[in-house]
């Protein structure tokens, strides 16, 4: 097991007992501010699927901490079930999510609960600060999810990520390239890949929005997808396989003005590319799974490298070539999160 994979488990769990202590903390500051007992106040009702529309106003109930107005809403959820609550309005405003003990959960825009055994809760809707006031709606809705701990290839299943990483199987039939991306606005996801002959591969920011990402050529065989939270928080996620389109190119030049791909399963590939005349050329290395690491070598000991000249980390040299013989290096970065992946690359005058 990798040092990275170690972290993915340890904060997992790790991170869980600082958000339940950071809520306790927080209860504890802010317990005098609302009502002695949050959930069985006398507050309205929210039934999860319905939409409730209320107004802060000088009459409603004072937070005395900062001087903000604040509504109540109580909610009941069955065990299993997730739901996720969003409030809208014409000031700035925040929901405060409590359970049946008065411990704040979370505090957000929207906020998103999985319960575990079922149970009474409650959502306070407040201002932001003692002169936000004006109309709002609390809209809530029950999540299903089609988790059965097997995904679909291709295909997006989604899940919850509550105190420990989530493994989900999958198979693969015939020689493909896949990219498979985890999606969650709740946390920063990270993702592993294992699979035949030893195959092993991991990921934490290749995606958008700190989201991971990883693109592949998979050989047969059956494959184990675990997600987990970089910091250890819980939340909603999708995980989404696409089939790409492509074609590895079986040749070891690299032409002016088109593309090739290529697959790097261990060390580098290196490709002859030649120059005809004087002038300005851009080599890009591509690549959604490796960290890439571009080296070009040439007459008169010419020689160029680059790691992050690119954009999301990839791979380009702007130079001025001489006409002669030139070799293009595709490298990985030896602290490539991932091992081995599917890159591109394009050589083109300026």
């Amino acid at each position: 097991m990798s040092h990275f994979y170690s972290v993915l488990v340890k904060g997992a769990v790790g991170g869980v007992a600082m958000v339940a202590l950071t809520g306790c903390q927080m209860m504890a500051s802010n317990s005098s501010s609302f009502s002695s007992s949050v959930v069985n106040s006398s507050t309205g009702k929210l039934v999860p699927g319905e939409r409730l529309k209320g107004e802060l106003t000088t009459r409603s109930p004072l937070n005395v901490k900062d001087g903000s107005r604040y509504e109540m809403y109580r909610f009941s959820l069955e065990a299993g079930s997730i739901v996720e609550i969003e409030v809208d309005g014409s000031f700035e405003s925040v929901l405060s999510l409590y359970d049946d003990e008065d411990a704040l959960l979370m505090t957000d825009s929207t906020v998103r609960l999985r319960s575990e055994e079922g149970g009474d809760y409650a959502v306070v809707v407040s201002g932001d600060s003692s002169d936000s006031y004006g109309p709002f709606s609390i809209s809530s809705k029950n999540i299903e999810l089609n988790d059965t701990g097997v995904l679909v290839v291709p295909g997006t299943t989604s899940g919850w990520l509550q105190s420990e990483p989530r493994s989900y199987t999958f198979t693969v039939s015939e020689n493909s390239a896949y990219q498979i991306d985890v999606v969650s606005a709740d946390f920063d996801s990270v993702l592993v890949m294992e699979g035949p002959n030893g195959y092993y591969t991991e990921n934490d920011d290749g995606g958008e929005d700190n989201n991971a990402r990883m693109g592949d050529l998979l050989v047969p065989g059956e494959y184990t997808l675990t997600v987990g939270s970089y910091e250890g928080r819980q939340g909603l996620f999708d995980i989404k396989i696409s089939s790409l389109d492509i074609q590895i190119t079986e040749s070891d030049t690299l032409s002016l003005g088109s593309e090739i791909t290529g697959w790097m399963s261990a060390g580098s590939d290196s490709y002859s590319l030649e120059i005809q005349e004087e002038g300005e050329y851009q080599i890009d290395m591509r690549s959604l799974s490796l960290d890439s690491v571009l080296v070009i070598e040439g007459p008169d000991g010419f020689y160029a490298e680059d790691d992050d000249g690119g954009e999301d980390y990839n791979s380009r040299i702007i130079e001025t070539l001489k006409p002669g013989s030139y070799q293009v290096t595709a490298h990985r970065h030896p602290e490539s999160e991932a091992h081995s992946g599917v890159y591109s690359l394009y050589a083109g005058r300026r």
